[in-house]
């Protein structure tokens, strides 16, 4: 979003890019937030920065330390892997009822086109959003499916915490070949008719905590909150 060059801006539209920078780890976990600096990038008054901070902090992404300042929360792994087992829960019940239709040649068209998608992020053909935004609509597909694809929309407002995990994790380049092969071990799986090896292939996809969690907290013990 292009907001500073706008006048007036409202309280939303503040949050609104706070929340992306947030998300996408423009502002870093644990970089301090100053309200002056916050005001005059944004031309607005401390009032629309301070009730923008506030919405951030009731999402667990600001931490206000009195006396001390105001700082982008740390990543709270144990809330990530709650989320993601959720997350799981519901994407296992929908992978299984796939493998059982009659006819999935339309999903398989769907998903196989969209891991061509995915795989332009290697040659730098899309852009890290681009390659998001396929991630998401590879899992929507399934979902839809079987007519649940509304379901992850009930964990939008906290999933924002597996994003900034995963952004993280996306630091890494080869992140993106593990992630496109997993989607492929999935789409194999349908192919097959295999609930084992879709189970597998899904499980193995989504318990990112437990396959990355010691590999990153240890290189950057800063961004997380410690157990």
């Amino acid at each position: 979003m292009h907001l500073v060059n706008r006048n007036f801006l409202t309280t939303e539209e503040v949050y609104q890019d706070l929340f992306h920078k947030i998300e996408t780890l423009v502002y870093m976990p644990g970089v301090r937030i100053s309200e002056n600096d916050l005001c005059e990038t944004y031309g607005v008054s401390r009032h629309i920065v301070r009730n923008a901070i506030t919405q951030l902090k009731a999402q667990g992404l600001i931490t206000v330390y009195p006396q001390r300042g105001t700082y982008v929360s740390l990543i709270d792994m144990k809330l990530v892997e709650d989320i993601l087992y959720v997350r799981e829960a519901v994407e296992q019940e929908a992978l299984y009822r796939v493998i059982d239709l009659s006819d999935t040649t339309e999903l398989i068209d769907h998903l196989d086109a969209n891991i061509t998608e995915q795989k332009k992020i290697i040659s730098h053909e899309i852009t890290v959003d681009d390659f998001n935004t396929a991630d998401t609509a590879f899992h929507r597909n399934l979902l839809n499916a079987v007519g649940k694809g509304n379901v992850l929309d009930l964990l939008k407002e906290e999933y924002v915490h597996v994003k900034r995990w995963k952004n993280f994790e996306l630091r890494d380049e080869k992140r993106y070949e593990q992630i496109i092969r997993d989607h492929q071990g999935i789409v194999d799986a349908i192919k097959k008719r295999s609930p084992l090896d879709g189970r597998n292939a899904l499980h193995q996809h989504l318990d990112t905590v437990t396959n990355l969690r010691d590999v990153f907290t240890t290189a950057n013990p800063e961004y997380f909150i410690r157990p």
